[in-house]
């Protein structure tokens, strides 16, 4: 019992209690695999947020650590991510940072207030916010922040004057008039990183394949290719002394373990960096929580939403106390750590051990790492967050869905980040609320020979010229109701020989106080004209608000029956013969 309870707070006492020896050498592989990815990564990403590279070092040391212990997914591998990088950047250019040392200092701030938010959050049990983040939205969101990434890698790639920040459109105006004026090397060596980051990919693969290599090997070692691409650049820079030469640099980086601080703690900023760190805490959780899911179902496992807005909010504060950014749940690096064949968050532990000895004793290595390499990194990392055929499937399937993609698309490029993201939501909440208010509605008959009723419109059935069977394929509430009343009076007026008329209710979960005052009055009307309001197929917990409210004195004489069936039976008029509707 104890034990349990401790599970409940420290998740990671679980797997703890029962870690097997085999599952270790899985661990250590998959620890070190994840360390190969996630030192180049967090170098890229300190870059692409405006943070000195180290940043993205630390914040890929503790908050691994943390989110070990407290988080409940086996394999989300927990640092510094892209888009929310590209949100610490966009927020700390628009609120007016100044010197190096204010933006880093608002940089932790921001890690802070996200934590918080994360952890107040959990306290409330307000994980069910992110669901008014719908796939559509989020997909746009994705896609319009992982152009924005691209094009702001620009000036790195092409050693050229573009804002990393703001508008995609001007972005890209500016970028491609300045591209004459690139500098030649730098040029060289970021569109040689790409390439090369991209042949270490399917092309890699494929050749060690066919080289009699495992499939599950080859896909492993291709996960080298940023840290390999780092090497060999780095390597080609000194030896050709490429610095002097107009080639731009990451420079020293200060080696050793982050120190804890404090000093950035600025009460004056947080109003101003409010809205930011509430973005950067929703799509860090919402990208996490995602990538935890997916990978969980693969092994049968569970994922506890609220507890994992503890596990990211403590991260977070964690981060900003030991000089890191905001953190969050990698794709890239959570799927490499599932392949490379993790079985618990130790493997996160070894990660974080493998990049804290790095950032003690290998930061002198990075002096010649070109910042065209790190950019090179970047754009092929996001390039795969640019989902266009999520867009042609969902505008496909609904086109309001695929609005609501383009809407949040264009919205995160031509606008703002945030403001992106607001119009997604807002469009995808307006698009629910319609369809809400115009629920299906259908006429139904019996299929001949059995006890199922379908839409006549659909199916070749029996019906009645005297009954009505009415489905209604929602919850009935204020908004649709009269929609419904509507409905109703169009076949009453079609149909003139009906005397009774059915609600089937099957798919009714609910009915407000609006809807009931319309249902009494629609069986007051109906009466009115010489037909008589039934009911059937009425769950439980509607039918007992329904009693609360004297269904059978205001729907009499008029009956509710346990099923479609039972109201044709029971009804007077069951000797009648019935109609074919095809």
């Amino acid at each position: 019992m104890r034990a349990d309870r401790l599970a409940q707070f420290i998740p990671a006492s679980g797997w703890m209690r029962a870690y097997q020896r085999q599952q270790l050498p899985d661990d250590l592989l998959a620890g070190f695999i994840t360390a190969v990815l996630l030192v180049p990564q967090g170098l890229a990403y300190a870059i692409l947020a405006g943070l000195p590279p180290q940043v993205g070092l630390y914040a890929s040391i503790l908050p691994p650590v943390i989110y070990a212990f407290l988080g409940t997914s086996r394999t989300l591998s927990v640092g510094p991510v892209s888009v929310a990088a590209l949100l610490v950047a966009d927020a700390l250019s628009a609120s007016g940072s100044g010197s190096d040392a204010t933006y880093l200092a608002d940089a932790l701030l921001l890690a802070a207030m996200s934590g918080v938010i994360l952890l107040g959050m959990a306290a409330l049990r307000l994980d069910v916010l992110v669901n008014f983040i719908s796939h559509p939205t989020l997909s746009g969101f994705t896609s319009g922040a992982a152009l924005l990434i691209i094009l702001s890698q620009f000036g790195n790639l092409l050693a050229v004057s573009v804002p990393s920040t703001g508008s995609g459109f001007a972005m890209a105006m500016v970028a491609f008039a300045e591209v004459p004026q690139s500098h030649y090397l730098t040029a060289l060596l970021g569109i040689s990183g790409i390439a090369l980051l991209l042949l270490s990919r399917r092309p890699l693969i494929a050749l060690l394949t066919r080289l009699g290599m495992a499939g599950e090997t080859a896909t492993l070692l291709s996960r080298a290719g940023p840290l390999a691409v780092i090497v060999l650049l780095t390597a080609l820079v000194a030896a050709l002394d490429m610095q002097n030469r107009g080639v731009a640099i990451v420079g020293d980086i200060p080696a050793g373990l982050p120190i804890p601080q404090w000093d950035f703690l600025r009460v004056d900023r947080v109003l101003d960096l409010l809205p930011a760190a509430i973005m950067i805490s929703l799509i860090g959780y919402v990208e996490s929580i995602s990538v935890a899911r997916v990978l969980a179902y693969r092994r049968r496992q569970k994922v506890d939403n609220n507890q994992e807005l503890v596990a990211l909010g403590a991260a977070n504060v964690v981060a900003s106390f030991s000089g890191g950014m905001p953190v969050a749940g990698g794709f890239s690096r959570s799927t490499v750590n599932f392949s490379a064949g993790a079985q618990t968050q130790l493997a996160g532990m070894v990660t974080a051990c493998l990049v804290a000895l790095v950032a003690l004793f290998f930061t002198p290595l990075f002096y010649y790492l070109p910042k065209a390499a790190l950019a090179a990194i970047i754009v092929v990392a996001v390039a795969s967050l640019f989902d266009w055929r999520g867009f042609l499937s969902a505008w496909r399937y609904d086109k309001a869905d695929g609005c609501t993609v383009l809407v949040t698309f264009l919205g995160v490029l031509l606008l703002s980040i945030e403001l992106g993201l607001l119009l997604g939501v807002g469009v995808a909440t307006a698009t629910f609320l319609w369809r809400g208010t115009r629920p299906h509605i259908a006429i139904v008959g019996r299929v001949p020979g059995t006890h199922h009723f379908r839409n006549v419109r659909r199916h070749p059935v029996e019906t009645w010229p005297q009954l009505l069977l009415v489905r209604v394929d929602r919850s009935l509430f204020f908004a649709n109701i009269h929609y419904v009343d509507d409905y109703v009076a169009q076949q009453v007026a079609e149909q003139p020989d009906i005397k009774h008329l059915v609600l089937v209710c099957s798919a009714v979960n609910t009915i407000d106080y609006s809807a009931i005052e319309a249902l009494e009055q629609l069986a007051h009307s109906l009466r009115s004209a010489g037909i008589t309001l039934h009911l059937s197929d009425v769950k439980g917990p509607v039918m007992d608000r329904l009693e609360h409210h004297d269904l059978y004195r205001w729907l009499a004489p008029g009956q509710v029956f346990l099923s479609t069936e039972q109201a044709v039976t029971n009804m007077t008029y069951h000797n009648q013969e019935p109609s074919s509707h095809d």
